[in-house]
């Protein structure tokens, strides 16, 4: 029975370690203090790890990666894993021997809590930018040369950050009565937060009506313009009006602008203002 016992507690310890997943993570709002989180730079397979000796700078660690790079299947041996702390603007990452990353001059790197150790952090399209606190020693980047993580005033390899937990969700964005064509291609989704570039088409409809802008929960948004993707699927509706209307608006030499009122796209040319449909607002 004890070797029953041990057994299933053996098998536990592992699904545990298994189930962990690392997930790339896409926007820096996301992020919070207490988080788990290893640097890495996924176009190398590579992920942060210790240092020998005097070396001013993190090794690089071979891990797995997914095919789309969106998680890490499997940590190299001697990865660091940091918790994160401080908040945004003056970030720390602390490892589990409870060191401070730092860095004291332009291409160093250290996991000694010497120089600075605060951090600004901002990620694009997955892409992040550690930068130290101190400007003169650059941001955190990746060495293919050399492989090694440091922190350089240069231009080198972007790198990543990963973080312990459940992957973070993408939401779909489709259009009202527009299905996709496509055949075993997904619908488009996308990350909370995410700028998205609305359809600027503009097809008719059986009474010759055009799309003229696109509505999500009362706000309308121009076709073309950019839309901020929710925590939640999104269902764009199209806003149909006429074509003659709506570009006799456009069609001047004065100047026109666009605004957006209360969700209303309004539309201001020599000083009197206009509705999507070319209406004259009183």
């Amino acid at each position: 029975m004890k070797y029953f016992f041990t057994l299933c507690l053996s098998l536990l310890v592992a699904v545990n370690l298994a189930a962990e997943e690392w997930s790339l993570v896409p926007s820096a709002s996301m992020l919070q203090a207490g988080d788990k989180v290893v640097i890495a730079c996924n176009s190398q397979n590579a992920t942060a790890g210790t240092s020998t000796g005097q070396n001013a700078y993190l090794s690089a660690v071979t891990s797995s990666f997914n095919s789309q790079k969106s998680e890490i299947t499997a940590l190299g041996n001697g990865t660091l894993i940091f918790t994160l702390g401080g908040s945004d603007g003056a970030w720390t990452f602390t490892t589990e021997n409870g060191q401070l990353l730092g860095t004291t001059d332009n291409r160093k790197l250290q996991v000694d809590g010497q120089g600075t150790t605060k951090w600004t952090i901002s990620i694009t399209d997955g892409d992040a930018v550690i930068a130290s606190e101190n400007t003169s020693c650059g941001t955190i980047q990746y060495n293919t040369a050399s492989p090694r993580f440091w922190c350089t005033t240069g231009s080198q390899n972007p790198i990543h950050i990963y973080r312990l937990g459940e992957p973070i969700a993408k939401f779909k964005l489709t259009y009202e009565g527009f299905p996709y064509k496509r055949t075993s291609c997904a619908y488009p989704s996308y990350f909370a937060g995410a700028k998205v570039k609305l359809a600027s088409g503009s097809p008719k409809n059986a009474e010759g009506q055009v799309v003229v802008a696109w509505m999500f929960k009362g706000e309308t948004f121009e076709a073309g313009s950019e839309f901020t993707m929710p925590a939640e699927d999104a269902v764009l509706v199209p806003v149909w009006g006429e074509e003659q209307g709506f570009e006799s608006v456009q069609s001047t030499d004065s100047k026109v602008q666009k605004i957006l009122r209360d969700g209303q796209l309004i539309i201001i040319r020599d000083g009197k203002e206009y509705n999507i449909l070319g209406g004259r607002l009183l």
